[in-house]
């Protein structure tokens, strides 16, 4: 389990085991694009212990997590054993590596940009696509491990610009190459 990507694991004082996993697939689960940004802007508003709890029960490996998080019906609201803030925090963490990553917390030129919806499809294709994963691999992936991930086969120069060309400078390179082979004599 690699905790530095964003997966947890929580015990019980019975002794149960609870894994939590921020994958792109199972974040995409939580929702729209729309809803996903607004489940993780909740987390730090009024809805904040509603949020991390339906975040938490949908991130948990596990079929039934009521015993840590806790459940309501129509008797009222059933407590589990992990306090509401650590919920909070837990279902804050989750978010944070699952959407926005933090392989390189600070070296991203885009930090603080706000954007309302989280397409975990495109990074689901980048990752199969860059990375040559299958769609199961590709989905497993936290967006911390996809960063790390991408960082390692597309390094930075020095000047931080990231060794991959633009869409135009793709066009011109596949142009060039057919010019070459439409000079090339018919052998």
């Amino acid at each position: 389990m690699l905790i530095e990507c964003g997966f947890v694991r929580a015990t019980t004082s019975e002794g149960a085991e609870f894994t939590f996993t921020p994958s792109l697939g199972c974040i995409a689960a939580l929702g729209s694009p729309q809803e996903i940004v607004r489940l993780y802007a909740g987390l730090h508003e009024a809805s904040a212990a509603r949020d991390a709890a339906y975040i938490l029960a949908s991130l948990c490996d596990q079929d039934d997590s009521t015993p840590l998080i806790g459940w309501t019906d129509e008797d009222g609201s059933h407590p589990g054993q992990m306090p509401e803030v650590e919920q909070i925090i837990m279902a804050r963490h989750l978010m944070q590596h699952g959407i926005a990553g933090k392989a390189r917390p600070g070296d991203s030129k885009d930090d603080g940009k706000f954007s309302d919806k989280f397409e975990a499809s495109e990074y689901i294709a980048a990752a199969r696509v860059h990375l040559g994963l299958s769609s199961a691999d590709a989905e497993a992936l936290s967006m911390t491990e996809f960063q790390m991930m991408f960082e390692m086969k597309f390094p930075r120069k020095a000047d931080g610009k990231r060794d991959v060309p633009t869409r135009e400078e793709y066009e011109a390179s596949l142009a060039a190459i057919e010019g070459r082979r439409a000079k090339r004599p018919e052998s």
